[in-house]
């Protein structure tokens, strides 16, 4: 059932795009006096990752952080 391998990658690719909004908002704290097209750009690498549904896999990646295995 294509149903059970589509609302999990649905929602992964919700979740890394979140995960972006949330560095672009801190980036513009950062670049406050920077010009807005910088601030645009950044919008736009949100827009991509919300609209293509392309996912690049790496062995490096913040969610390998986080759900990393505790090791004894």
């Amino acid at each position: 059932m294509w149903g059970y391998t589509l609302f999990p990658k649905i929602v992964d690719m919700s979740l890394t795009a979140s995960v972006v909004i949330v560095f672009v908002l801190l980036a513009r704290l950062l670049l406050k006096k920077a010009p807005k097209k910088f601030s645009y750009f950044l919008w736009i690498v949100v827009l991509f990752r919300l609209i293509c549904p392309v996912s690049i896999s790496t062995s490096f990646s913040l969610f390998n952080v986080i759900h990393a295995p505790a090791t004894t």
